[in-house]
């Protein structure tokens, strides 16, 4: 379908995108309801956007509040995501919030992540407090 079609839904989405293109380092703020792709570098707070897309030469420091986020490059944050997909080359490293996340083969993350709307209760503390009121306190 062609870029003017109604019917090609990809194509609707790609015309709204916010586009950081690789050169280019953003500080600041970005709200939007559509997609943002960054090849640069962007430093600073992304919120309310469908979709976000980090490519492979990109870099994101700061906060992503997003449905989507893609990372092919590079992130260091704090990320609440429903879905959350990191590349062959992506690195992410801080704080994910999300529903799904997925790691491809020599993607990388380090930090903390946490599942929305689930707790995973623990029984490790339950278990360790009977062991210890069972052995004598001379012990």
């Amino acid at each position: 379908m062609g870029i003017f079609s109604g019917n090609d839904k990809r194509s609707q989405e790609q015309i709204g995108a916010t586009v950081i293109p690789q050169g280019t380092h953003l500080i600041g703020g970005l709200t939007t309801k559509g997609t943002i792709h960054i090849d640069g570098k962007f430093e600073g707070v992304i919120t309310m956007a469908k979709y976000v897309i980090i490519g492979k030469t990109g870099e994101f420091y700061g906060k992503i509040e997003a449905e989507n986020l893609s990372v092919n490059g590079y992130v260091d944050g704090k990320i609440d995501c429903d879905e959350i997909e990191i590349l062959a080359n992506g690195k992410v490293r801080g704080d994910l919030k999300y529903r799904h996340l997925t790691i491809e083969p020599k993607g990388l993350f380090e930090g903390q992540g946490k599942v929305k709307n689930y707790t995973l209760s623990s029984r490790y503390a339950h278990l360790q407090e009977s062991i210890k009121s069972r052995i004598p306190n001379n012990q």
